[in-house]
C-alpha cells in the first residue's frame, strides 16, 4: 500500500535519472519569485495596518507561494508572465502605501529593490539579479534568522497549497489569505528578536491546523465521508486517462467531462481513468470510488516511469510536485500556472482535448490479471484502541521504514496510524491521549511535504516528535536545521 504514498523526491526513484536536487538556475528563479512576495506581503501588511485592503492581490499572492518550481524544462513565458504581474502588483500597493504615508505625514518603511522589469527582460537577466539577491540576502542575516525564515518560508508555502485547494470548491474563499501573508511578511524582518519569531511560527501552527481542518471538511461535504476501499492496481483494456498531482477537484472535472460527453452522444468509445501518485486517496470517497469512469490507480512511486510507458493521455494537476526533466514528452496536459515545456496547457478549465487525445491513442491492448489493494479505512478502531489505552507514555507511529511497520521505539509501546488517511486521525488521536494525561511521542517514519507540514502544525502541541531524515530536492537543508536546533525536533 504504502509505495503509493512514499517520499515524492524519494532519492532512489530521482537517482535514476541523475536528477535528484533542484538546477541552480531554476532556484534561483524561484527564489526571485518569492522575493516579489515578499514584498508585496510586506506593503499589503502596512497598507491593512491603515485599513486599506486589496483582496485581489492577496488571492495571486497565494497562488504564487502554492507553486513549486523544481523541473528545469518549465514554460519560460508563464514564468515572465506571471512575474511581471506580481510585480506590477508590488508597484502598485508600494505606490499606494508610500501616497497614504505622505498624504497623512506618517513615516514610511520602503524595501529597497534596485531591479527594474522591463518588456523586454529575459530569463538570464533574471537569474543574475537572483543571484546576487541571494548572496545579499545572506549576507544581512545570521544564521539562525536565516533557517527560521526558510521554514517560515515553506510552512506558508504548505499552507497556501490547502488554501489553494479549497478555493476551488469554495472560490470565494479567504478567510486564511491574510494569516498566511502576515506570516509569510516576517521573512522581510531582519530587526525582529529571533525568540519572537520562534513564537509566531508556533503561533501559526494552529492556523495551519485550521486551515487542514477546512480542507478535511470540504473535501467530505463535496465528495462524502471516506470508507474503505477495494483499488483495482492492474489495468484493463481499452483508451486510457492518467491523473496525477492530488488535485480531487481536477479529477472530478475529467470525470464529469467524460459523463457530459457520454451523455450528450459525443463519447462512442470507452474511456478508462487511472489515478497516479497521491491522488490514490481519491478511492476512500463515495463520490470517486462509485464513478462508472474511474477504474483503479496505476503506477509506482516514480512519474517519470509511470509517464514513460502509459499509452493514453496523461493530466498533471496543478499541484503536481516531482521531476519529469528526463522524461521525454508525450500526449500530457497540464493545468499548472508555470507547466512544463512540451506540455499542453489546460485553458478556461477544458479538460476536452484529454479525453480527444485518448481516444486517438491506443491504449491498453489487454486485460492484465486483475490485482486489488484492499485497505480498511476506520478511524473508529483507532480511537477504540486509544481510549482503552491505559499506559502513561505511547510513540504514534505514521509510515514504515523499508517496507516494515515499526514495532518497539525507545521501550514504549506503539500505536502504528499505518494507512493513507494519517493526516485526519492523528488530530483526534492527540487530543484523546492528551485527555488522558498520556505522554505523546510522535514518530514519522518518512519525511516528504505531508509529513512536514503535519510536523509544522503540531510545533504548538507540547509534543515530542521524532522526523525521519529528509531529501533536499524539495525540503531546504535550513529548514531541517531549524527544527532540529530551534524546535527540538529530533531527526531520525
Amino acid at each position: 500500500m504504502f509505495e503509493f504514498f512514499k517520499n515524492i523526491a524519494d532519492k532512489n526513484a530521482c537517482q535514476l535519472s541523475g536528477v535528484c536536487s533542484i538546477h541552480p538556475s531554476v532556484n534561483s528563479l524561484y527564489e526571485l519569485l518569492l522575493s516579489e512576495a515578499r514584498m508585496c506581503a510586506f506593503y499589503l501588511v502596512k497598507l491593512k495596518e491603515f485599513k486599506i485592503l486589496d483582496k485581489s492581490i492577496e488571492k495571486l499572492l497565494i497562488e504564487v507561494l502554492s507553486i513549486f518550481l523544481i523541473n528545469t524544462s518549465f514554460n519560460q513565458k508563464k514564468y515572465l508572465d506571471l512575474f511581471k504581474k506580481l510585480n506590477l502588483y508590488k508597484n502598485k500597493i508600494k505606490e499606494k502605501y508610500i501616497e497614504y504615508c505622505s498624504k497623512n505625514q506618517l513615516p514610511c518603511e520602503v524595501i529597497n529593490n534596485n531591479f527594474e522589469i522591463k518588456d523586454n527582460t529575459t530569463i538570464n537577466e533574471l537569474i543574475e539579479f537572483s543571484q546576487n539577491n541571494i548572496v545579499n540576502r545572506q549576507k544581512n542575516c545570521d544564521k539562525k534568522k536565516f533557517r527560521l525564515f526558510e521554514l517560515i518560508t515553506i510552512f506558508a508555502r504548505l499552507s497556501a497549497i490547502d488554501v489553494v485547494k479549497i478555493k476551488k470548491l469554495e472560490p470565494d474563499f479567504d478567510n486564511f489569505d491574510y494569516e498566511i501573508i502576515r506570516f509569510f511578511a516576517l521573512t522581510n524582518g531582519y530587526s525582529i528578536r529571533d525568540e519572537k519569531i520562534v513564537r509566531r511560527i508556533m503561533e501559526f501552527s494552529d492556523v495551519a491546523s485550521k486551515i487542514h481542518e477546512k480542507l478535511f471538511e470540504v473535501y467530505e461535504q463535496n465528495y462524502g465521508n471516506k470508507e474503505s476501499a477495494s483499488v483495482v492496481v492492474s489495468p484493463i483494456k481499452g483508451h486510457c486517462i492518467l491523473v496525477s498531482g492530488d488535485d480531487l477537484d481536477e479529477l472530478d472535472k475529467i470525470l464529469s467531462n467524460l459523463k457530459n460527453m457520454k451523455l450528450q452522444g459525443f463519447l462512442k468509445e470507452d474511456i478508462n481513468v487511472y489515478t497516479n501518485g497521491a491522488l490514490f486517496l481519491a478511492h476512500f470517497y463515495p463520490y470517486f470510488k462509485n464513478n462508472e469512469f474511474l477504474k483503479g490507480h496505476y503506477g509506482t512511486d516514480s512519474a517519470e516511469y509511470d509517464f514513460s510507458i502509459f499509452p493514453g493521455s496523461i493530466l498533471i494537476t496543478q499541484n503536481f510536485i516531482q521531476k519529469i526533466d528526463s522524461l521525454y514528452r508525450g500526449e500530457i496536459f497540464s493545468n499548472k500556472l508555470i507547466s512544463f515545456n512540451k506540455v499542453f496547457d489546460i485553458e478556461n478549465e477544458n479538460y476536452k482535448p484529454v479525453i480527444e487525445s485518448s481516444l486517438k491513442l491506443e491504449g491498453f491492448l489487454n486485460n492484465d490479471e486483475k490485482k486489488i489493494i484492499n485497505i480498511s479505512y476506520d478511524a473508529g478502531d483507532v480511537y477504540k484502541i486509544i481510549d482503552d489505552f491505559t499506559d502513561k507514555e505511547v510513540v504514534i507511529v505514521t509510515g514504515k521504514i523499508d517496507g516494515k511497520t515499526l514495532s518497539i521505539y525507545n521501550n514504549k509501546k506503539i500505536i502504528n496510524l499505518n494507512c493513507p488517511c494519517e493526516a485526519d486521525i492523528l488530530p483526534e488521536a492527540i487530543k484523546r491521549l492528551k485527555a488522558k494525561n498520556v505522554e505523546i511521542t510522535l514518530f514519522f517514519a518518512q519525511c516528504n511535504l505531508v509529513s512536514l507540514f503535519m510536523v509544522l502544525s503540531l510545533l504548538n502541541q507540547d509534543l515530542k516528535i521524532a522526523l525521519a531524515n529528509c531529501p533536499q530536492s524539495l525540503i531546504n537543508p535550513h529548514v531541517i536545521e531549524a527544527l532540529k536546533d530551534d524546535f527540538m525536533i529530533d531527526i531520525i
